[in-house]
């Protein structure tokens, strides 16, 4: 009975001892940047001035496919290079020049998903700047926050 009582404690300690430890997960979820300030330091300025000289820069944001959910119709998988090349050229020819952010709400939903709602300031050559909205979902991958899917969104309709 002596050692059935030894058997447990050394049990319980172990398992308290071990229990009190962070998993791997958690210390490298504390280590991680956090997803506010990897959207606000790391991806938003490369939209300020001359995007279109800082593709990879931007693409390195985003994993190599890439869910779009357009505002009409079915979500698709595309490759993240072609539909961002194709997005800028479609810019430019209206004559977009630049974007900032200045609202952006973060959702961090785990250590390894967060979604993103924010809203654009679009800067044109010959017109009004406008305001533009989407919604992103960033998965960590590989050690870095990643895009995975993107939707546009109506500004008004989520308080912006």
């Amino acid at each position: 009975m002596k050692h059935v009582g030894f058997s447990t404690t050394l049990c319980l300690t172990v398992l308290l001892t071990v229990a009190a430890l962070p998993s791997s997960g958690e210390a490298d979820a504390h280590a991680f940047m956090d997803p506010a300030q990897w959207y606000a330091n790391s991806y938003g300025p490369l939209w300020h001035d001359q995007s279109w000289e800082k593709v990879d820069e931007i693409l390195a944001h985003y994993d190599t496919e890439i869910w779009d959910h357009p505002a009409a119709g079915q979500a698709e998988r595309k490759q993240t290079a072609q539909w961002l090349a194709e997005a800028m050229q479609e810019w430019r020819a209206e004559g977009w020049v630049s974007s900032e952010v200045p609202d952006i709400r973060v959702n961090h939903i785990n250590a390894s998903t967060a979604s993103f709602t924010t809203r654009w300031l679009d800067h044109y050559e010959n017109r009004e700047d406008e305001y533009s909205c989407a919604w992103y979902l960033a998965d960590r991958i590989d050690g870095s926050w990643k895009f995975t899917h993107f939707a546009p969104i109506d500004c008004d309709a989520h308080g912006f």
